[in-house]
């Protein structure tokens, strides 16, 4: 059946098709393709970048702390300006942010790989470079939680979200791991480097594919000044979050698990796979494990009726999943750890 492009009053445009139906509707959208074609490659190169840069280090000689201060770069630069995100991607064309974001990655990270390939990167290369890596993903996905609405029925978010809370794990824990590993394992570190840069590459292409979208902006501040009204919107989300007590404990508590949780996994598991004689390819078997685990309960509870008390069950159900990092610190066996 050939496609049918319609759209509807006050929407976005949509495509008949016959297999873009139940999780797959966001696909009707013709802006939708392009977006989360480039979120996909987005996604895969932050997978091949999580081995890149573990065994980049571990060639350079470098232990756990080298390491940290080498991915440490990264989750500040997120964090110093993932609120700035947020506010310009309601003041700034989001398709020029996501753009903008994406060339600087690739810029970037074209440079960390030519350093890496001719033998002259530095454990401050990654570090520096991953400020910037993170600061433009600060950047990115405030401006693609912005963009969904504008091109996606109302009706179709929850599958939109769907869909991306599935390529998440899939692409980042597991896809990303898995190829990163076998070019590690075939040539170096260095050329794993160069597929993340490609990734940012085919990210860029993608998005080209995008076409401008109007800014949605509420009538009422568009007399403000720009930076001021930026400014307000800014100041007024952070005495939200101080102000609303379970908005700032949920807040709180995910930080504490992202500190004694994520952080510890990300660093040391790479050196207990490496005690244990293992390679990247043992590394991305782990994080695979643990990307497919997420896709299959990100699944599972999109298929169940939201809790009533729904921020409880996710603190509780976050706070037993820690218990399997017992097994981490008792074996040294890379299956049993997996299956952890």
């Amino acid at each position: 059946m050939p496609d049918l492009s319609t759209t509807p009053a006050g929407g976005p445009a949509v495509t008949t098709t016959g297999w873009a139906r139940g999780p797959l509707r966001p696909f009707r959208h013709r802006q939708y393709r392009p977006l989360i074609g480039a979120a996909a490659f987005e996604l895969l190169g932050e997978g091949v970048w999580i081995i890149a840069v573990v065994w980049q280090v571990i060639e350079l000689g470098g232990g756990p702390a080298a390491l940290s201060f080498a991915v440490t770069g990264y989750s500040l630069g997120m964090v110093l300006t993932v609120l700035v995100g947020g506010v310009a991607a309601d003041r700034v064309p989001q398709r020029r942010i996501l753009m903008t974001t994406a060339a600087v990655r690739m810029v970037v990270l074209g440079l960390i790989a030519a350093l890496a390939l001719t033998g002259t990167l530095d454990l401050w290369h990654l570090s520096v470079g991953g400020v910037v890596l993170g600061m433009a993903v600060g950047f990115y996905f405030p401006a693609y939680s912005a963009l969904l609405p504008a091109i996606v029925e109302p009706e179709d978010l929850l599958a939109a979200n769907g869909v991306e809370g599935f390529l998440r794990p899939t692409l980042q824990h597991a896809g990303g791991p898995a190829l990163a590993s076998l070019v590690v394992a075939a040539a170096s570190p260095a050329w794993a480097m160069v597929l993340v840069a490609l990734c940012q590459l085919g990210c860029l292409l993608t998005l080209l594919r995008l076409r401008p979208v109007a800014l949605r902006r509420d009538p009422a501040s568009l007399g403000d000044h720009p930076v001021r009204a930026a400014l307000a919107d800014l100041r007024g989300g952070v005495h939200y979050m101080v102000t609303t007590p379970w908005f700032l404990a949920t807040l709180l508590f995910a930080c504490l698990m992202l500190l004694v949780v994520v952080g510890p996994m990300e660093v040391l598991i790479p050196f207990v796979v490496e005690g244990a004689g293992g390679g990247a390819t043992d590394h991305a078997w782990i994080l695979a494990a643990y990307g497919a685990g997420s896709a299959v309960a990100s699944l599972g509870m999109s298929m169940l009726r939201l809790p009533r008390r729904y921020l409880t069950v996710m603190n509780v159900m976050w706070g037993v999943a820690c218990l399997p990092l017992l097994v981490v610190g008792l074996t040294t066996s890379v299956p049993a750890i997996a299956v952890a």
